[in-house]
C-alpha cells in the first residue's frame, strides 16, 4: 500500500465511566494522524466519556438502547467508513465485531479483552456454555486479541481450553500529564490529619469490586491511629453498602461521596490506595494511583495486579490472599501526609509514550499481514 494513512475505526456499546472505555479511548486519540486516520462509533450516546474524545475524530453513534439491535446499524456503519482496521474492547462487543467479519473481507478485527474471561462465568452458570462457545468459536476468528495483562491470555487456556496462537500483550497507557495535572496542588496538613489514616479507593459500587467485603471486616482493624477510608464512584450497590456501613457503625470512619471526575489529588492526598476486588482485568485506578505516588494493597483476585506489583518497586504494591491479611497489611501503614503529589511509582512498562508505538506497530503489522495474506490468495 502506499503512504496513505490507514483508517482505523474504534467501536464500544457505550460511553460510560469504565476503565476498559478510557484505555481504548486513550488508544485512539495518541495515535499519529500521519499515519492513521481514526474514527469512533458507539452504540449508545449516552456517557461522560465523550469529552475525552479529541475533536478532530469524527464521531458516530447508532443511537441505540441495546447491543444486540444495534447490527444491522453497525453493518451499515462500517460498509460507509470501509475501514482498514476496526478496533474494539468489552466482550459482548468483540462477540457482535466478529459476528461481522465475514461481510467484511478486507477489514483486519482487533478485539481488546480487558477482563480475565472467568469473570463472565461467575455468577452464570445457566449462561456459562453460551458464553464458552462464543469465545471459543468467535475470539478465533479476530486477526488479533490484545489483553492488558498475561492473567487474561493465560485464562483462555486455563478456564476456555483455547489455543492462544493470535493473542498479544498490550499493557495499559496512562497519561502522567493529565494524572499529574495538579501535582502543583498545595494539600492542608492539619495536626488531626497527621495523627489519622487516610485510606482510599475507588471504583464502581458493585459487588465486583469487594468494597462490601472490606466494610465487613474493617472493625477488625487495630492500628494506633485514628483512620477514615473515602470509596469514590457510584454503582447499584450504593444502598447496600450504606446498610453495612451502618450496621457495622463505621459511619464516622467510612464515606462514599460519589464519582468524581478528577478523582487523582485524593489519591495523592491518601497513604494508601486500598482494592479488595473479586475480579479485574489490569486494574486502572492502581496504575493511577502509583502515579500520583500512593501505594496500594490489593486482593490476589484483582486480575494482573501480581504483574503490576513484579514491576514495580519492592513494598510499592502489596498483593494478599485474603481479608484477614488485606488487614494485616493495612494496619503496617502509618500516617505520611504529603502538602503536594508524591514522586510517581509508576513503572515505565505503562508509560503511554511507550504503549502508544507498541500499538501504532501492532496497527501496522496487523494490517500488513492482510496484505499478505490477499497477495497469497491471488497469487493461488
Amino acid at each position: 500500500m502506499d503512504q496513505k494513512t490507514l483508517k482505523v475505526v474504534f467501536v464500544l456499546p457505550a460511553l460510560t465511566a469504565g476503565g476498559a472505555e478510557r484505555v481504548l479511548i486513550t488508544l485512539m486519540n495518541t495515535l499519529d494522524r500521519t499515519r492513521f486516520s481514526p474514527e469512533f462509533i458507539t452504540v449508545t450516546n449516552n456517557g461522560p466519556l465523550k469529552t475525552l474524545i479529541d475533536p478532530d475524530i469524527p464521531f458516530h453513534s447508532l443511537n441505540s438502547r441495546w447491543l444486540h439491535g444495534s447490527l444491522p446499524g453497525l453493518a451499515f456503519k462500517l460498509k460507509k467508513i470501509k475501514p482498514d482496521i476496526v478496533v474494539s474492547t468489552m466482550a459482548h462487543m468483540n462477540f457482535t465485531l466478529l459476528l461481522l467479519k465475514p461481510f467484511f473481507p478486507k477489514t483486519r478485527f482487533i478485539i481488546r479483552e480487558a477482563v480475565t474471561p472467568s469473570f463472565f462465568l461467575q455468577g452464570r452458570s445457566h449462561l456459562s456454555f453460551a458464553i464458552k462457545t462464543a469465545y471459543c468459536l468467535l475470539y478465533p476468528w479476530a486477526d488479533l486479541v490484545l489483553s492488558p495483562a498475561q492473567e487474561i491470555i493465560n485464562e483462555f487456556s486455563t478456564v476456555l481450553h483455547m489455543t492462544c496462537k493470535n493473542y498479544a500483550l498490550l499493557r495499559n497507557p496512562v497519561d502522567l500529564s493529565r494524572v499529574r495535572a495538579d501535582e502543583t496542588k498545595h494539600f492542608e496538613i492539619t495536626e488531626e490529619r497527621e495523627k489519622t489514616l487516610h485510606f482510599i479507593a475507588a471504583g464502581r459500587l458493585h459487588y465486583q469490586k469487594g468494597f462490601d467485603r472490606l466494610i465487613e471486616v474493617l472493625p477488625q482493624l487495630n492500628v494506633p491511629y485514628d483512620w477514615k477510608l473515602t470509596i469514590l464512584g457510584e454503582g447499584s450497590e450504593r444502598q447496600a453498602l450504606e446498610s453495612l456501613i451502618r450496621e457495622k457503625g463505621l459511619t464516622d470512619k467510612v464515606s462514599l461521596p460519589g464519582l468524581s471526575h478528577n478523582p487523582w489529588p485524593h489519591y495523592a492526598a491518601a497513604d494508601c490506595f486500598l482494592m479488595p476486588s473479586r475480579w479485574e482485568g489490569l486494574p486502572n485506578v492502581v496504575l493511577e494511583s502509583l502515579a500520583c505516588g500512593t501505594s496500594v494493597i490489593a486482593t490476589r483476585d484483582s486480575g494482573g495486579i501480581k504483574e503490576i506489583a513484579n514491576l514495580a518497586s519492592k513494598g510499592t504494591v502489596t498483593v494478599v490472599d485474603d481479608m484477614p491479611a488485606f488487614l494485616k497489611a493495612m494496619e503496617v501503614i502509618k500516617p505520611h501526609p504529603s502538602k503536594t503529589f508524591r514522586p510517581s511509582l509508576l513503572p515505565k512498562d505503562f508509560d503511554k509514550e511507550s504503549i502508544t508505538v507498541q500499538f501504532s506497530n501492532i496497527l501496522d503489522s496487523v494490517f500488513s499481514a492482510g496484505q499478505r495474506e490477499k497477495g497469497k490468495h491471488r497469487n493461488e
